[in-house]
């Protein structure tokens, strides 16, 4: 016989199965202890390249599957409509603010110490929160910049002529402002005293290299970078920066950790093919029951890499999130090991005048500074 549900009744079964599947996936969660003393899970959902008027959908829909941990960065274009989004989900109690991990970025436009805390206030105003869990200075080098006012959100994250105050400033030849003065102590020493006030609760850094990594250790005044964010995955595996960063106490965070296979840029025909293509990593997923994407992601947690992944599909994110259910064993580790080329996607080279740009020594000998790129913040919607 068939049972007849009232649709309010049906609807109140699903949200009840949808708080039990939340608590459960939350409950496998790993953490790490931060040298700040703050818990980060070690999953996040990353949101750069997240299209505005998807990534609210996908903020929502993340932490309601089991994520605890949102990356952000003002210079993304969607800050406001993450704030939006988390704002809905406290004031529905889905969870608490402090249920939720919440990093943010210092753009690069404002290393300048009278610059740090105007940023960072505009990317609180912008998320709708009194502080957050991590801040992290996003590239070393201050460009696009010209040093002479700060650069938020609302003055534009796109390419414009210096004098429109954008967040991307360029010079009349096209290529990008750059701030040849400031060096990033500067902005880690205004970051430690924004520690100090209680607005942010951690510091640490995004695409530095190792040497600039020990720079901040040898010369901080007060803390320690709880956190590098470096582009990493199988074809780019860090290995040296990870026991650099385990010395250290510090964690190694993997943006892009899936290859950036929607990155806004040409693929280079000469470099290896997109990542969860690899026939080995199709083979390895086979053998587990699960997909490429969650074989890579569980290769990260393994190692102690912390991972954002970014999606604003649904059943993209609970994938990810599930790559907590099984494990790789030796010889799985040891295989993907063998993946590494040293290869990475996001090279920012347009930003290489800058005496503090980190990658020099993977551009080749003859480069020529290239105009600044129109987008870097966009993709398709994977």
């Amino acid at each position: 016989a068939w049972t007849f549900f009232p649709p309010e009744k049906k609807k109140k079964k699903k949200r009840g199965r949808d708080k039990v599947e939340r608590e459960i996936r939350a409950s496998t969660m790993t953490t790490v202890r931060l040298l700040s003393g703050k818990e980060m899970p070690m999953i996040g959902l990353g949101t750069w390249k997240s299209d505005p008027g998807k990534v609210g959908a996908a903020v929502k829909a993340a932490v309601k599957c089991g994520y605890r941990m949102i990356d952000c960065a003002n210079d993304y274009g969607n800050e406001r409509e993450v704030g939006d989004a988390l704002a809905e989900l406290f004031r529905d109690k889905i969870v608490s603010r402090e249920e939720i991990f919440v990093q943010a970025k210092l753009w690069n436009s404002n290393h300048k110490k009278e610059h740090v805390r105007e940023d960072l206030l505009a990317t609180l105003a912008d998320l709708q929160l009194d502080y957050v869990d991590s801040y992290l200075i996003h590239w070393p080098q201050a460009v696009p910049s010209t040093g002479k006012a700060a650069a938020v959100a609302k003055h534009g994250n796109h390419p414009a002529p210096k004098a429109e105050g954008t967040m991307f400033p360029l010079e009349e030849d096209g290529t990008f402002s750059s701030d040849q003065e400031t060096h990033f102590m500067e902005a880690w020493y205004a970051m430690e005293d924004l520690m100090d006030e209680g607005l942010v609760k951690s510091i640490g850094v995004s695409n530095f290299n190792r040497t600039q990594l020990l720079e901040v250790v040898k010369n901080k005044r007060k803390h320690m970078p709880s956190v590098l964010q470096n582009e990493c995955h199988p074809f780019l595996q860090q290995k040296d920066l990870l026991d650099v960063c385990k010395h250290l106490g510090v964690v190694l965070q993997a943006f892009s950790p899936l290859g950036s296979g929607d990155r806004p840029w040409v693929r280079d025909p000469l470099g290896p093919p997109e990542l969860l293509e690899d026939e080995r990593l199709k083979k390895m997923a086979e053998k587990h029951g699960a997909t490429p994407a969650q074989v890579v992601l569980r290769w990260q947690v393994q190692r102690g890499v912390s991972i954002i992944p970014k999606s604003v599909r649904e059943a993209r994110l609970r994938e990810n999130l599930d790559c907590t259910f099984f494990t790789l064993n030796a010889e799985d580790m040891d295989e993907i090991a063998t993946l590494n080329v040293g290869w990475r996607y996001l090279l920012f080279a347009a930003a290489s005048m800058h005496p503090d740009y980190p990658f020099k020594d993977e551009l080749p000998h003859d480069y020529v500074l290239e105009k600044a790129p129109l987008n870097t913040t966009k993709s398709g919607s994977s």
